[in-house]
């Protein structure tokens, strides 16, 4: 019986992948001029929190420039993140109707996951939150953590990710993970590699779906 869904944010709860890759642009077009990593090298980079991306990069902490990061993430959302994907609200909805408690389970930092929550309308349905640190990702360990909490069994909870970092964790952790594959970033080929049979192209698909094991 599932008693317990994780959520990932980027890529699964709302299209801010783009979004966040060009804001870290902005911070590292300041900072490192044309010393700057491309997208790819961030993208590859995103296990760890904002902090530890910027620290990644520029070789130190730069607290001006994580200060100028949660600024321009601000200032962009309302133009590159104005809305949650089509259908997570009413996903979201029906957990919440069916008492399912919800976690946010990201790598991001605490701060631009508050932001974005905030923004979206969205804090209201999570009952606890894991966030990113700027050493790396454990999401495996992140998702013990909330079984501990919870008093939950592996197969009492599912993790919905979009990458295939997610998959792996939750194997790590003996947790099933329903992969998001509706964001214009997904990486489908990849992830219909690691995740047979549990791909979902669309918010729909996954509400369909959970509404038979709910």
């Amino acid at each position: 019986m599932i008693k317990h869904i994780a959520f990932d944010f980027d890529g699964t709860l709302a299209d801010s992948v783009e979004f966040c890759l060009a804001v870290f642009e902005k911070v590292f077009a300041k900072y490192m001029g044309e010393k700057a990593p491309d997208r790819e090298a961030v993208y590859n980079n995103f296990g760890m929190n904002e902090p530890g991306v910027i620290r990644f990069f520029m070789g130190q902490e730069n607290p001006d420039a994580e200060k100028d990061f949660y600024g321009f993430h601000r200032a962009l959302h309302p133009e590159m993140c104005p809305e949650p994907f089509p259908g997570v609200i009413g996903l979201l909805d029906f957990l919440k109707s069916k008492g399912i408690p919800m976690t946010i389970l990201t790598g991001r930092s605490e701060t631009t996951c508050n932001i974005s929550l905030d923004f979206l309308g969205m804090q209201k349905y999570f009952v606890s939150a894991k966030y990113g640190s700027p050493e790396k990702n454990d999401k495996a360990g992140q998702l013990r953590e909330v079984m501990s909490a919870y008093g939950l069994k592996a197969d009492e909870i599912l993790y919905v990710g979009d990458a295939v970092s997610d998959v792996t964790a939750c194997r790590k952790a003996g947790v099933e993970c329903l992969t998001a594959a509706w964001a214009s970033s997904a990486r489908i080929g990849e992830l219909e590699k690691v995740n047979p049979g549990l791909i979902f192209y669309s918010v729909e698909e996954m509400l369909s779906w959970l509404k038979e094991r709910v």
